[in-house]
């Protein structure tokens, strides 16, 4: 036998094996499946990292809420970087959770064709220019707030088709309220103390379009008039955990004032009379005052709809008028 027939015998063998070893894959299950047990060596290796376990379980459990149950999801099974995956792999929206030593990131991966990705921190994929990706690292025995934040602004959107959970919303508007009760769940599932809850919640009004509306009533520090944006701290009168839903994203229950000003507020240190004139506790000496550069004449303007939320702030403090 020549040995072209032989080299041409041994390169039909080899497509052979290819084409039979395709047919066997072919309509096989995903390789990913959320059944840990199943993935042998991704639960040795999170069992030897027990701190990095409690988190991926954490993460899980918060995305399970927004899971859409036809699309697949699960562990894949890797001695090295472990990895669970919502989504279609490497087709469409879809979100990874990649696991370290100290950390879990989360990888978002979307379209690039919507107009809100730049809004919500996504960059364009340097290999796939018709992709963008968001990452997110949450660390171990850490709060991870702003984080949750993030991705809670990112799903609440339904642009994460994975993780929509079905529901039909407008995807040209982040919807304020959906984000709101996002807040109320993520507080809850964390174990958020009400100090950590206002902490959450500032951030979240202190961006977006609830900020700007205050910007557009107050046009700088209500009380000083400072104008620097950096500066300047948003606040709600009647606070989150005490307003009812309607009034946590009516903005007139907002009041944007100086940074120093804006901690007194929240402390319940000073407030606002009827005709806007500042109430300074008893607990502020004499000497603070003097170095904080503010007297009892100090005023401001009050909308009229903002009457009664000041009110309320008056009445919870003990300033009695």
């Amino acid at each position: 036998m020549s040995d072209k027939k032989i080299s041409d015998s041994s390169e039909s063998i080899k497509v052979k094996k290819l084409k039979k070893e395709a047919k066997l894959t072919k309509g096989k299950k995903s390789r990913r499946t959320p059944d840990l047990s199943k993935r042998k060596k991704t639960k040795e290796w999170l069992e030897k990292h027990p701190k990095v376990y409690e988190l991926a379980k954490e993460l899980l459990g918060f995305l399970e809420q927004y899971r859409e149950p036809s699309f697949p999801y699960g562990w894949f099974d890797r001695t090295k970087s472990h990895v669970f995956k919502f989504g279609r792999d490497s087709v469409g929206p879809r979100l990874s959770i990649r696991c370290n030593e100290n950390d879990c990131t989360v990888t978002i991966t979307l379209p690039n064709d919507n107009e809100l990705l730049d809004e919500l921190g996504f960059s364009s994929s340097s290999k796939k220019p018709d992709q963008s990706k968001l990452k997110l690292k949450f660390e171990v025995e850490s709060k991870n707030q702003a984080n949750y934040e993030h991705l809670i602004k990112v799903l609440s959107t339904n642009l994460v088709t994975p993780l929509s959970a079905g529901q039909d919303i407008d995807v040209d508007v982040i919807p304020e309220a959906k984000i709101g009760e996002a807040i109320d769940e993520l507080a809850d599932f964390k174990g958020l103390n009400e100090t950590e809850k206002d902490a959450l919640v500032k951030v979240r009004i202190g961006q977006g379009s609830y900020r700007d509306a205050l910007d557009d009533i107050w046009k700088g520090c209500a009380l000083t008039g400072i104008k620097c944006r950096d500066l300047l701290r948003a606040s709600h009168i009647k606070a989150w955990r005490d307003a009812e839903a309607h009034e946590r994203l009516d903005p007139y229950n907002g009041l944007l004032l100086a940074a120093h000003l804006d901690a007194l507020f929240d402390k319940g240190l000073i407030s606002f009379d009827s005709n806007g004139f500042i109430l300074i506790s008893d607990s502020i000496s004499e000497s603070d005052l003097n170095k904080l550069s503010f007297d009892k004449t100090m005023q401001l303007h009050i909308p009229q709809k903002t009457h009664e939320y000041m009110k309320y702030h008056r009445e919870k403090y003990g300033f009695g008028c």
